[in-house]
């Protein structure tokens, strides 16, 4: 497969608000939570929702814009976002274009190519623009979620991914978008705490059909119908249980009154709203009663199989669906191997193939460059090949390593009988 062909598989979704590249894959069924608690690091949380927590957001001290444009570029988030400020990537750069494209036939491919690649593509073409966050998102906000990425938009299967920032980086980023010309807008309304307003902006939820493309989690209100996978009409709508923490209530005043007039290229319709419609929805966004969220029951890892796990078997339901997009030969995709072996969005060049049985077992380097095995034991004694796939589910949770980070990026963890199959052939020596 050409490098053009190959990245227009990789999935870059929801990053910045997005989802590092990772692998074109849809989640074989329901997330696996950890097999541990998440452990506690900081101020303790004031919401929790089962895959993320909520932290209180911290002061904003402004960064530079400057140096934030420049991260931009360095994190590549113009290879997923439009509204970036910056020039368009080149189709071989540019990864949900590449989706567009093959999703409508429009991609230089032959046909049969093109219907294998279509399943995989799908649930990756939407990701939302950047575009006109000045007085729309709180700057800290913005940065906090730079830095601790959650499930924002449940109906989409990307999520943003963890990426290698620091926090005067995050800082610098959510300046830079958050620092720009706002257009006119009509004075923000005053909301209140107001038991009455809050009533009726929940009542008016349900009447204006909000929950048709929202979830409201905690709310107690009826979450659009599931589907597989979901409409594109529904991709971007986030959970609204976070707009309190996202956006000033006057600012969403002025954004259900005319989505369009905030944002030029809002996915969100105009609802034609009274202004006091809009202050009462407002208000119930930002001050109605949510219950505490319950976090889903641990998975416990599964034990190893008793029969031969082979390298094909392994290689077919994990490594070539999930790891070889980010992962693979540079001399065999015209000298990009993706961002976990030739580097890319801010990570250097790891050079980790798997894209043969040989690559596999060649491992990658650290970052002093010195060659390393993808199953030398982390602290926790298990093989890193295993502790990324076990990490990413405990992510999920809240509970970030400083030695490993989960893999995939972006996606879903990958599912109990996937991680058992990876950890079973690595206990069984490898073999093919």
């Amino acid at each position: 497969m050409s490098a053009l062909a190959r990245r227009a598989l990789v999935v870059v979704a929801t990053w910045v608000g997005l989802s590092l590249t990772a692998g074109c894959k849809a989640p074989p069924g329901s997330r696996p939570s950890p097999e541990k608690p998440a452990a506690s690091t900081g101020p303790a949380p004031v919401e929790a929702r089962g895959h993320e927590r909520e932290r209180p957001l911290l002061a904003f001290e402004p960064g530079s814009v400057e140096r934030g444009k420049q991260l931009v570029g360095e994190f590549e988030c113009h290879r997923c976002h439009e509204g970036t400020g910056l020039k368009a990537p080149t189709l071989d750069q540019d990864c949900v274009r590449c989706h567009e494209q093959i999703a409508t036939d429009k991609f230089k491919a032959s046909p049969a190519k093109l219907a294998k690649w279509k399943p995989h593509i799908m649930p990756y073409r939407d990701v939302p623009s950047l575009s006109s966050m000045a007085g729309r998102l709180r700057p800290a906000w913005v940065m906090d979620y730079l830095l601790h990425p959650h499930d924002l938009r449940p109906n989409l299967v990307s999520t943003m991914p963890r990426l290698k920032l620091s926090v005067e980086q995050a800082r610098d980023i959510a300046t830079y978008l958050t620092t720009s010309a706002v257009a006119e807008m009509p004075a923000a309304t005053a909301v209140t705490r107001d038991a009455s307003q809050i009533a009726h902006g929940k009542q008016l939820m349900v009447e204006r059909g909000c929950v048709t493309c929202h979830h409201m989690s905690g709310a107690g209100l009826a979450a659009p119908a599931k589907t597989d996978p979901a409409p594109r009409s529904l991709g971007l709508a986030p959970d609204l249980r976070f707009a309190r923490r996202r956006t000033e209530p006057g600012a969403l005043v002025r954004w259900l009154l005319d989505p369009t007039k905030v944002k030029h290229d809002s996915a969100m319709p105009s609802l034609a709203l009274q202004a006091n419609d809009a202050r009462d929805l407002a208000a119930f966004l930002s001050f109605g009663e949510l219950s505490p969220p319950t976090a889903p029951p641990p998975v416990p890892r599964l034990p190893v199989l008793e029969r031969r796990v082979t390298f094909d078997e392994v290689n077919e339901r994990v490594f070539a669906v999930t790891c070889r997009h980010c992962h693979t030969n540079p001399d065999a995709a015209n000298g990009d191997g993706g961002p976990g072996n030739t580097g890319g969005f801010g990570f250097k060049p790891r050079k980790i193939d798997f894209s043969s049985y040989q690559g596999i077992q060649s491992g990658g380097v650290d970052s002093a460059g010195q060659r390393v095995s993808l199953f030398g034991k982390t602290r926790e004694g298990l093989p890193l090949l295993v502790a990324s796939l076990v990490q990413r589910a405990r992510e999920d949770q809240g509970d970030v390593s400083d030695e490993v980070r989960g893999m995939p990026l972006g996606l879903p963890a990958v599912s109990p009988e996937e991680l058992q199959l990876v950890e079973s052939w690595v206990e069984q020596g490898r073999g093919l």
